[in-house]
């Protein structure tokens, strides 16, 4: 299924006219061998004339809008389609989509700043099939939770929690060109728990980049805190710009098609619907962790639903501030069907630690390929040399590095002197 796209076109009388187009998903049935993907030719789109269609500005006359949530309600509740112009909007109350085949449509990377509270950027109301939303940045803020906030935050709501929304297979709801970010600029205390949830069934997925930040943006006259890495950053540790996990599904039958998660401090995704397929899916563990991560059997890719196809699945990791180790990549219950985890693989990008086999079903563990380095090999058993290497290395990064990752460190080096012990938390800066 193509994106919804804005055009120009020339009307009866001559003159040109906006259309938010909207383009029909191709289905195949049975055995048909009808075309798969997008129809691109347009001849399926419903054309919707603009003045059906709420162009949303993210500034007022003199500043920032912080009253633009409600008039994009206002108008949604009206029926008519939104398409968010380009800009950074500040949210102070969720987007609310409740009228079946409503398009949220940003152009030029818009970007929507979650509320400010911890509700979601976009909540799609349960039952309410052939919600488009495209095309649209999303970024985490400093979350002040009182006590009617929303017990897990996220970016998106698409349903209703815990509801019963099979959703509907001929109008699916659909999410395209969508990319999350917990982090990246300078504030380190941007948090989301998880970036996407899925409630409803029969989604369709398009190129979703869900990532939290492995290194932000540095303050004026701020020293990076790995120089040795990267002299344009600071690399992200442990404690800042938290985010638990990218992606949840919890529909049936949901479908996505390119899919990136990235760096989150549990599972980077839970599948629990029944009937999911993801056809390539690229994911890095995060950088930051320690040994917890991998003790809390946390993983790349988990399954829990039945009847699950995954496809084009690599798992990579690059574990710098703690040793760890990973049991495995992939959770699946038909982990080692060929036909069902098509080409999974997993990667040791550097550093320490690493992800010791490619699949598990959750009690046998195995799989291939591993890519570590210049070699391939099956499957990675550690032997009790590298066991017991693995705990000296471990304690040496601990020592070396944990000392330095803020701008606060040296304080904490210094109390820690005094105190007469190393740190135990990531938070530090060099010394020279």
């Amino acid at each position: 299924m193509h994106r919804c796209f804005v055009a120009v076109e020339t009307v009866e009388d001559g003159s040109k006219k906006y259309f938010l187009h909207v383009p029909q998903p191709r289905i195949r049935s049975g055995d048909s061998l009808s075309p798969l993907g997008a129809d691109l030719s347009g001849a399926t789109d419903d054309r919707r004339p603009f003045e059906n269609v709420y162009v949303a500005r993210a500034e007022g006359e003199d500043d920032i809008d912080y009253d633009v949530a409600r008039k994009i309600n206002v108008a949604l509740k009206q029926g008519k389609d939104v398409v968010l112009s380009p800009g950074i909007y500040h949210l102070s109350q969720s987007i609310e989509i409740a009228n079946k085949d409503q398009v949220l449509l940003g152009i030029g990377m818009a970007t929507l700043t979650a509320p400010p509270n911890g509700d979601p950027c976009i909540r799609v109301a349960a039952e309410t099939e052939g919600v488009r939303i495209g095309g649209i940045m999303f970024a985490a803020s400093k979350i002040k939770k009182g006590l009617f906030s929303p017990k897990t935050t996220a970016f998106i709501e698409f349903g209703k929690e815990g509801a019963t929304d099979p959703g509907n297979p001929s109008n699916p709801g659909v999410l395209t060109d969508i990319f999350c970010r917990v982090g990246g600029d300078l504030d380190r205390e941007v948090s989301t728990d998880v970036m996407v949830r899925i409630h409803q069934g029969n989604v369709i997925g398009d190129n979703l980049w869900l990532w939290r930040a492995d290194h932000v943006e540095l303050a004026v006259d701020e020293m990076p805190n790995f120089p040795e890495k990267n002299l344009d950053y600071h690399q992200v540790v442990m404690g800042e710009c938290p985010g638990k996990t990218g992606l949840e599904v919890n529909g049936d039958n949901v479908v996505i098609h390119g899919l990136a998660v990235e760096h989150t401090e549990e599972d980077q995704v839970v599948w629990n619907g029944h009937d999911g397929q993801v056809y390539f899916y690229q994911c890095e563990l995060p950088y930051d962790v320690d040994q917890n991560f991998g003790a809390s059997n946390f993983v790349g890719f988990r399954v829990n639903g039945k009847n699950h196809q995954l496809g084009g699945a690599g798992v990579y990791c690059n574990f710098r501030d703690y040793n760890v180790l990973v049991k495995t990549g992939i959770i699946h219950p038909l982990a080692f069907d060929a036909n069902v985890v098509i080409n999974p693989f997993i990667v040791h990008l550097d550093n320490g630690g690493r992800i010791m086999t490619v699949v598990s079903d959750g009690f046998t563990y195995g799989g291939g390929p591993v890519y570590d380095k210049d070699h391939m090999i099956c499957k990675y058993l550690p032997t009790r040399a590298e066991e017991e290497e693995h705990v000296s290395d471990k304690e040496e990064m601990e020592e070396n590095t944990m000392v330095r990752q803020t701008s606060w460190g040296w304080i904490s080096k210094k109390l820690s002197y005094i105190r007469g012990s190393r740190p135990s938390s990531p938070t530090g800066v060099a010394d020279n």
